[in-house]
């Protein structure tokens, strides 16, 4: 066989490779014996976000978060000095990390071969973000399935007797002295007996699956009368709406969608401590409605802004932490997303995004 014939057979060998790497629908990333990058296929660009010319020669640890970064290169050295094993040949579920800093888990599969003389390692990668949320939501379906058996028995044995006592203790309040001592205490029993109910109340709004009734709506118009309602509460009658945009029709459930704004308007007014200005801004663009509902409060902390959507997480000493995570039911429902986020100027922005009326 000639030499040309040779040269040709590398060549398209060569091709070969290349178009695999290519349209490998997996990572693939080879590293030399000091972990440093020595190619990384479009996959992996996709996967992490940069660009093969920006990690060559870079050690892989940087496309990994901490701790494993920092015990990556004490591995290697390792497997160099021992000859022990623990990844190569086998897969195992990791953490990657992408540019912007992000994180996401990944299936791992790491190869060893020689090339030179010169040990080299390939990596596979398979992204598991869309399985692993998948087995969330399967976890949260049966944790709302068992909690709502729970509702359904609490309110059948706690919610009817709530009222009978709540009535009986009404009964004795009408034969005391309004300025008696007696009185004041029963007031503070039905007080507690009410928030008590508005418990069980709050607990069956959200363990019973949202039964969406989808209608046309004209969601500016709902969010003002919804305001109306607010308007109504003795205690934040220092509290301002002010709804701005233009109408924006959406297809859904008027009843359920009342229940969220005016949850998320009354957090705002508490927020503000009974007295400042909402701003709730609508737009419609051609893939949804954008509402978002702003206050001038003091904000939310990050480490409880990653909470809130949590149930029964509150802040509040009388809260019952089901209100965000309802609001969260309710729009997920209707095949939306909401957010919460702290702008730097100060207040609280809740952002939901609902899909346009066809």
């Amino acid at each position: 066989m000639s030499p040309h014939r040779l040269l040709n057979q590398d060549e398209d060998v060569g091709r070969v490779v290349d178009a695999f790497l290519t349209s490998a629908v997996d990572g693939i990333i080879l590293i030399d014996e000091r972990g440093r990058i020595e190619a990384f296929n479009a996959a992996a660009e996709r996967l992490f976000g940069y660009t093969q010319a920006e990690v060559l020669g870079k050690n892989v640890s940087v496309l990994m978060p901490s701790p494993y970064r920092d015990e990556h290169d004490q591995y290697l050295a390792r497997y160099e000095n021992t000859g022990t094993k623990k990844i190569i040949g086998i897969g195992r579920e990791v953490t990657g990390q992408r540019k912007d800093g992000t994180t996401f888990p990944l299936h791992l599969s790491v190869g060893e071969m020689v090339i030179g003389g010169q040990r080299r390692f390939t990596g596979i990668l398979h992204d598991l973000s869309e399985r692993v949320a998948m087995e969330q939501r399967l976890r949260e379906q049966t944790a709302l399935a068992r909690l709502g058996e729970m509702a359904a028995v609490l309110a059948h044995e706690v919610k009817n007797p709530l009222a009978a006592i709540r009535g009986a203790v009404e009964v004795i309040g009408r034969r005391l002295s309004p300025e008696s001592k007696e009185s004041s205490v029963i007031k503070e029993v039905v007080g507690r007996i009410d928030a008590l109910n508005d418990l069980m109340k709050d607990l069956l709004l959200f363990a019973r699956p949202p039964q969406v009734k989808p209608a046309p709506i004209e969601i500016r118009s709902l969010i003002t009368s919804t305001a109306d309602l607010l308007a109504g509460d003795p205690s934040l009658s220092a509290v301002r709406v002010a709804v701005q945009g233009s109408p924006a029709r959406v297809v859904g459930d008027p009843g359920l969608l009342r229940i969220v704004f005016l949850n998320l308007m009354v957090n705002s007014a508490h927020a503000m401590k009974g007295e400042g200005a909402i701003r709730v801004s609508v737009d419609q663009s051609g893939s949804g409605c954008r509402i978002a509902i702003a206050d001038s409060g003091p904000g939310i902390p990050a480490d409880v802004r990653e909470k809130i959507f949590i149930p029964f997480f509150t802040t509040k000493s009388r809260g019952t932490g089901l209100g965000l995570p309802t609001a969260k039911r309710l729009i997920e429902a209707h095949h939306g997303t909401i957010a919460v986020d702290c702008p730097p100027a100060g207040g609280t922005t809740v952002t939901i995004q609902l899909p346009a009326s066809n």
